[in-house]
């Protein structure tokens, strides 16, 4: 997990929601990381600041519900915090089948130029939804195919080395 904020920072509190286990933290000498099923906090025990903007590593599956930070002076910080997926994934189409929009999420652990294309049962591109680089993290779009028959396509996502291919059914 990683963060920007605005300030000199004395601690963070992320409400959070998953199972999920830290396993590794990135936070300088005196510095304090505990936490429970639905509370992360992170806090300063000496006054040193964050160097870094990587906070810690996880295993699991974990989200955050809300952050909160706080300075030494009770001042607002803003802050914002990017939960960056571990590898590249293409989630299944929900719902699948469809009528007629399906979404698709997708996972980048790094920044990519990603493109998403639909193929029809004849192997041709009937629609391109993504060709673009986006920014690590997690991301959806939505294919609305209310102009496109009845019947099975496929979706395949490309970025860099990763590529992935699932059907799709089109019922109208």
């Amino acid at each position: 997990v990683s963060y920007k904020a605005d300030g000199n920072i004395a601690g963070i509190q992320f409400e959070v929601i998953g199972e999920y286990e830290i396993i590794d933290n990135y936070l300088p000498e005196g510095w304090e990381l505990e936490y429970n099923e639905t509370t992360i906090l992170l806090f300063s025990m000496d006054g040193s600041t964050l160097e870094d903007n990587k906070l810690f590593s996880y295993e699991g599956d974990l989200r955050m519900e809300s952050i909160i930070v706080a300075d030494w002076y009770g001042s607002e910080v803003a802050s914002s915090s990017i939960v960056l997926p571990k590898e590249f994934a293409l989630s299944p189409a929900y719902p699948n089948p469809f009528n007629p929009t399906t979404t698709l999420s997708f996972a980048l652990p790094v920044s990519n130029t990603v493109m998403i294309s639909i193929y029809n049962l004849q192997g041709r591109e009937v629609a391109t939804l993504v060709n673009t680089t986006m920014g690590a993290g997690y991301h959806t779009v939505t294919w609305n195919a209310d102009s496109y028959s009845s019947g099975v396509y496929f979706v395949k996502m490309v970025a860099g080395e990763f590529v992935n291919t699932q059907k799709l059914m089109l019922i109208k």
